[in-house]
């Protein structure tokens, strides 16, 4: 409870005579705290050259000074004595607008409420239409998602309702939209989750940037809200082995994908269900070895074997990571679909700099500079649950320092174990320290 106890004025009633000779005279008051002049006919405090040099000097001699601090004195006795004054000039505070709502299942579509419940949990997507950077209200676009996500997160944000959401406005933008890529969306077969995070962030780009994708290569980045949040840089350095050239490629991400397979067969499949992968072990076999590959060197004008490594030349400020458990062999995903259950460690806190393109060059000091850059805090872990085709999507996502879980339109508390050990399939981790 937040108490803003209300300071009525204390005006008097004064004679003033009209500054304009053959002017009438109205009726005025003056604030005996500030000297400021109120006029009944304005119904408003006005500015006049000469009472206010005389307020000014009163000011100067501490006349409404001290008769201020006597009224508080004497308002603060009032309200010790009659608690009726505290709760009538009592503001009570929204105290539930956590954003700890759940949303209904609306037939199969647990892989969008989990994306969405990671949206709403990210601090930079919730200040970003919590302060009007896109508003439904003077938006003109005929059903433009974003609209659809600042009502929601007004909805979830900016009331008290705890009861499940029904994402219609959100559903309706893609039933309605001529864009042939939410025919998937509209059915009831279950669907990805990393795929749809991928289409929703592509089409709120569109609707709050540019509407064009950045070029391969290019080190311009768009400035829309999506691509400052979660879009990265890698930069893939290749070495010919005949003459020593080097070519480097940049290109964006939006998400970071590594593989379980090849750890898993490494391990031994046996091995892998007891032992368990670290998130780091993922990460620097993607972004730290280096792997043979077919190579034409402009230099040597012809094909030669190359050396190739990929880094992280820019980090995003959300980084979104997937577990890929889903494999399909010959490139059918409906006869040899599987999943892969193996345990995946991976920490509340994880350090990116050792697969930057800078770990390697930096010196000390400045390695331990780019750690404070480069140090990220889980924020949201999506899981699928059950069979490739029949199965569920779940997540977790922190509110403070206490972890929660939703399951559709159910909210539960969560403990840290729960999470750590979840066999996770997106994790979301946000920077401890904003550039």
């Amino acid at each position: 409870m937040a108490t803003r106890p209300h300071t009525p004025a204390s005006p008097k009633n004064v004679k003033v005579n009209s500054p304009v000779q053959g002017t009438p005279m109205f009726g005025c008051l003056v604030d005996s705290k500030t000297g400021s002049l109120f006029c009944h006919m304005c119904d408003d405090f006005v500015w006049d050259p000469t009472l206010e040099d005389l307020r000014n000097r009163k000011i100067g001699t501490g006349t409404f000074s001290s008769r201020k601090r006597k009224y508080d004195e004497l308002l603060a006795e009032a309200i010790k004595e009659d608690p009726k004054i505290l709760s009538a000039n009592t503001i009570m505070p929204s105290c539930r607008a956590d954003g700890l709502r759940g949303i209904y299942n609306a037939g199969a579509t647990c892989y969008q409420n989990v994306i969405l419940q990671s949206f709403l949990h990210n601090p930079i997507l919730r200040n970003f239409y919590l302060s009007d950077g896109h508003s439904s209200n003077s938006c003109e676009v005929q059903n433009c998602l974003s609209c659809a996500m600042d009502d929601m997160f007004q909805d979830f944000w900016g009331t008290e309702v705890t009861n499940g959401y029904t994402a219609a406005n959100i559903l309706s933008s893609f039933w309605i939209s001529e864009n042939k890529a939410f025919e998937n969306l509209v059915t009831t077969k279950e669907q990805d989750a990393h795929e749809f995070f991928q289409f929703i962030a592509e089409e709120l780009h569109e609707r709050n940037g540019d509407g064009k994708k950045p070029e391969i290569g290019s080190e311009h980045s768009c400035n829309c809200i999506m691509h400052q949040t979660y879009y990265g840089k890698l930069q893939t350095t290749t070495t010919c082995q005949n003459c020593g050239g080097v070519t480097n490629q940049v290109q964006s991400f939006l998400d970071l994908s590594v593989g379980l397979d090849n750890l898993t067969h490494k391990k031994g499949k046996k091995a892998a269900q007891k032992t368990q992968i670290t998130l780091q072990d993922c990460l620097e076999e993607e972004y730290v070895k280096s792997d043979k590959c077919e190579y034409r060197c402009n230099n040597c004008n012809g094909p030669q074997q190359a050396r190739r490594h990929t880094s992280i030349k820019r980090l995003p400020n959300v980084l979104s990571i997937q577990l890929k458990r889903f494999e399909f062999r010959n490139g059918s995903r409906d006869k040899s679909a599987a999943k892969i259950e193996t345990q995946v460690q991976f920490p509340l806190s994880l350090s990116m700099l050792p697969y930057t393109n800078r770990a390697r060059t930096a010196d000390a000091k400045e390695q331990y500079e780019l750690s404070r850059s480069c140090t990220y805090d889980l924020m949201s872990v999506v899981v699928h649950v059950g069979e490739i085709d029949t199965g569920h999507y779940i997540s977790y996502c922190r509110v403070g320092d206490q972890w929660f879980t939703f399951n559709d339109h159910r909210v539960e508390m969560a403990s840290k174990s729960d999470v750590l050990g979840a066999k996770a399939y997106l994790l979301f981790y946000i920077v401890r320290t904003l550039a």
